[in-house]
């Protein structure tokens, strides 16, 4: 498949130009290298990107994350890049295109939410659903369907079902349609190994107000395992949903396909417009969710301070993809281990200023003395998930690589011991991160948080720390990540990043009041500390937070290991 191929058929299709996201039908970015059509069309592996195809060109639309990564990766002759914080989707049609009035764009309305959608409608864009345009979204390979058990869910399926059973009735709604994946997942309590790093259940859900469900997947091998609703081909969506001609469906416009909107107004189901239940649901975990994810972070910490351990004794010769390896192979060994939570990012050097790198076989760099290695990584517990990310000192750190890495520490420091009153929203937060980078001038194009599934999405809302999209309240027993970063483009790349736990502050405040809780318990590299950038409370926190580390892991640790972290996690 060739862009080229493709702007051949826009003419005859009586279209101007063809939209394609990253997204599947069930609106998420997790997704199959075989199925991530910005990729197969441009090249480009970042997690997050629109391609706009035209006639004569193509228009590759990135966030921050990607501004250097997306130019490297794609062909200029073919296609142009452009970061959104400097040209949106729609600025650039509007500066780009004579009168958007008559623009006739090509949409799959599976890939888009209605939202979505009608933000091209408003912008005088002519939409047209055209959804076999490019191939199916979605891999003919099987899945394998288990179940996420009790012991680590907290919640069955049945008592989750209820909940939201309660909440259709007070909507006075009779059925809610689900089309997120990891919504699917989380209700029914089951997973599958439908993707490399993210066990999501590839499903969309129908739930009726007297707990009636279905469930619609294609390619689901459910094996042995007893399912108490029926599953349905995707196929068989329409034909369902008929069945609630003339009746109140509930569903979220920001997290439903277009399409589906489309099939339900075609039937005169009436449409109760609602935020995602779900997702308000998943997001606050339960104590035995909490409970699984301290011991996942313990188990994490272990394997992650192991492999620092190593590294120090054994990174001379060593390669991006050696490290990628090696810390695998920690991780693997720890109990409820399923996978890593997303591929591992390991950027010595100059890639480390690639937010999102990932070293392949080309780009695999050796590790050199006198420089940074920046390790973003991640795993999948049966009982939590995991995302850290620490910048390690190869040998001796200059000056300025010291300076700019304690400024991301203090940064760091800011958030982490943030007090704030219940129902902040979390984009409220982002300015302490990146005051003290902004008052050295400096700054970092990312989002300073995100949430965290268990044993689900490492990426998962609706609550984040970011000043483009951080409107959703926080609250007690949801998981942030903490990550503000600095980057020097073709040098280096620096970022801390904890996963912290929403707890109230009581008793030091009143009720109505929270903070965050560590959850990460690896050591931060002292080597790359300029102490007298830290006052004596950015000190103390760094000494605390050391402290505890070491008392956690180790029991865990051999004797030569205890040495080294005892080393590592001393008063600064």
């Amino acid at each position: 498949m060739k862009l080229a191929d493709l702007q051949k058929k826009l003419k005859p299709a009586k279209l101007d130009g063809y939209l394609v996201t990253r997204n599947n039908m069930f609106l998420n970015q997790d997704v199959r290298n075989d199925e991530n059509l910005v990729r197969l069309l441009t090249g480009f592996t970042g997690s997050d990107g629109s391609l706009l195809i035209l006639r004569d060109k193509a228009i590759l639309f990135v966030d921050g994350r990607y501004e250097l990564q997306a130019p490297r990766e794609t062909d200029s002759r073919e296609v142009e890049v452009f970061c959104t914080k400097d040209c949106s989707f729609h600025r650039w049609l509007a500066q780009n295109t004579q009168d958007l009035t008559r623009f006739r764009l090509g949409i799959n309305p599976w890939c888009l939410t209605q939202t979505e959608k009608e933000a091209l409608s408003v912008n005088c864009i002519s939409v047209s659903a055209v959804p076999d345009f490019l191939p199916p979204m979605l891999s003919a390979d099987a899945a394998n369907v288990f179940e996420h058990k009790l012991e680590f869910a907290g919640e069955s399926a049945a008592e989750k079902i209820g909940r939201l059973c309660n909440a259709l009735l007070r909507e006075k709604a009779d059925a809610a349609f689900f089309s997120l994946a990891d919504d699917v997942s989380w209700l029914f309590n089951l997973r599958s190994d439908a993707l490399p790093e993210t066990p999501i259940l590839r499903a969309m859900a129908l739930v009726e107000k007297n707990g009636k469900a279905w469930l619609f997947g294609n390619n689901l091998n459910t094996g042995n395992l007893k399912l108490d609703y029926p599953l349905l081909a995707l196929s068989e969506i329409p034909a369902v949903l008929r069945r609630f001609k003339k009746k109140k469906i509930m569903l979220d416009p920001d997290a439903n396909a277009a399409a589906l909107l489309e099939i339900l107004k075609s039937n005169q189901t009436d449409i109760i417009s609602a935020p995602d239940k779900i997702q308000q649901f998943k997001a606050v975990k339960n104590p035995v969710e909490l409970a699984g994810i301290r011991r996942a972070h313990l188990r994490d910490g272990v394997a992650v301070t192991k492999f620092l351990c190593w590294l120090d004794a054994n990174r001379q010769g060593k390669t991006e993809l050696d490290i990628v390896e090696k810390l695998h192979a920690f991780r693997a060994k720890g109990d409820n281990y399923f996978s890593e939570s997303f591929a591992t990012i390991a950027a010595s050097g100059p890639n480390g200023a690639v937010v999102h790198y990932h070293p392949d076989s080309h780009s695999n760099r050796r590790l050199d003395d006198n420089s940074l290695l920046l390790l973003d990584s991640g795993a999948q517990y049966e009982d939590g998930t995991t995302d850290v990310t620490r910048t390690v000192a190869l040998g001796v750190p200059s000056r300025e690589m010291a300076e700019n890495f304690t400024l991301v520490l203090k940064a760091h420091i800011a958030l982490s011991s943030a007090v704030f009153p219940t129902h902040t929203p979390g984009g409220a937060l982002d300015v302490l991160a990146r005051a003290p980078l902004w008052n050295a001038g400096k700054d970092y194009n990312h989002g300073t948080g995100h949430g965290v599934g268990c044993f689900l999405n490492v990426h998962e809302g609706p609550q984040r720390i970011s000043r483009s999209n951080g409107a959703y309240p926080l609250a007690a027993g949801m998981i942030t990540s903490v990550e503000p970063g600095y980057y020097e483009e073709n040098r280096y790349g620096i970022r801390i990043e904890n996963l912290v736990e929403i707890t109230d502050a009581a008793p030091e405040l009143p009720a109505g009041y929270l903070k965050f809780k560590n959850l990460t318990l690896i050591p931060i590299d002292k080597r790359l500390i300029n102490k007298y950038l830290l006052n004596d409370g950015e000190i103390d926190w760094l000494n605390n937070y050391h402290r505890q580390v070491e008392e956690a892991l180790s029991p865990y640790l051999t004797a030569a290991e205890r040495n080294w972290l005892q080393e590592a996690c001393s008063p600064l």
